[in-house]
């Protein structure tokens, strides 16, 4: 079992509950997988100390999951105390699955087959890249894919751009897998506008962080830089060409509180 380091911005039984989640479902043959701020933590071991400034309150533990499991994560998580949002359930056809713990108060949701807020983020055929959490270059998509991004989404990704090298392909789940991302952002000029307007601020936050020295930032924008570089190289579908022409003229996003609506 992953060990997370004390971090005085997280309720730590919250994180070892969504660990032993992951673990004890796996025995059971469920794939969950943990998104978000946990997951950043727990993929960023050798800068852990650049996330304490957050002091964020953890409440609540997102997973990744696919939706051909959605009974059997469902059995499971009752068994263990928590209880369904039916309505969410519902709504979402099953692309969604909350649930709360009345004694703990952790909210848990579960998002099958894809994350998809402001663009799509799928699961299918990636849960098993890495464990307890999503991969590194799926936790990097799921910042950056938010059109409304803020201070803490860019934190997290300072500190894992930071953390971890690109790759020209998946070699082990510890890195940015460039050739992946590039597969997303040739066909679908929404997202990569998105991605890369984001990517590109990324180094405007450096400032928070008051023990990043020189070098690493060196090493996250050279990072940052090549990522977008072969973005830019990479040739374009024909839908991403005409696309591209209308521009921000169109809304090129799923705006989050119309998927909050729908769930």
């Amino acid at each position: 079992m992953t060990e997370m380091p004390a971090d005085p911005g997280l309720n730590l039984e919250f994180v070892d509950e969504a660990l032993s989640l992951v673990s004890d479902a796996e025995a059971k043959g469920i794939r969950l997988r943990i998104l978000g701020s946990i997951a950043y933590r727990l993929q960023c071991p050798q800068n852990l100390h650049l996330f304490q400034d957050t002091k964020r309150v953890l409440t609540d533990v997102d997973f990744g999951a696919e939706k051909k499991q959605n009974r059997a994560i469902r059995e499971f998580l009752v068994a263990r105390g928590y209880v369904p949002d039916e309505g969410i359930y519902m709504a979402s056809e099953g692309a969604r699955h909350a649930y709360l713990h009345r004694q703990t108060g952790l909210n848990v949701d579960v998002f099958a087959d894809e994350l998809y807020f402001c663009h799509r983020i799928p699961f299918k055929g990636r849960l098993d890249l890495d464990s307890p959490t999503i991969c590194t270059t799926d936790l990097l998509l799921e910042k950056m894919q938010i059109v409304e991004i803020n201070l803490k989404d860019f934190k997290d990704t300072v500190v894992l751009m930071l953390e971890h090298p690109l790759s020209n392909e998946q070699k082990g789940p510890k890195s940015i897998d460039v050739d992946y991302i590039i597969g997303m952002m040739r066909q679908d000029w929404g997202f990569y506008y998105t991605f890369t307007t984001n990517l590109k601020r990324v180094p405007e936050h450096f400032s928070e962080f008051a023990s990043i020295r020189e070098d690493q930032r060196g090493v996250i924008s050279d990072r940052i830089a090549a990522l977008l570089d072969a973005i830019e190289a990479a040739p374009k579908t024909i839908g991403w060409k005409m696309r591209s022409k209308i521009g921000t003229r169109s809304r090129w996003y799923q705006e989050v509180s119309e998927k909050s609506e729908q769930y």
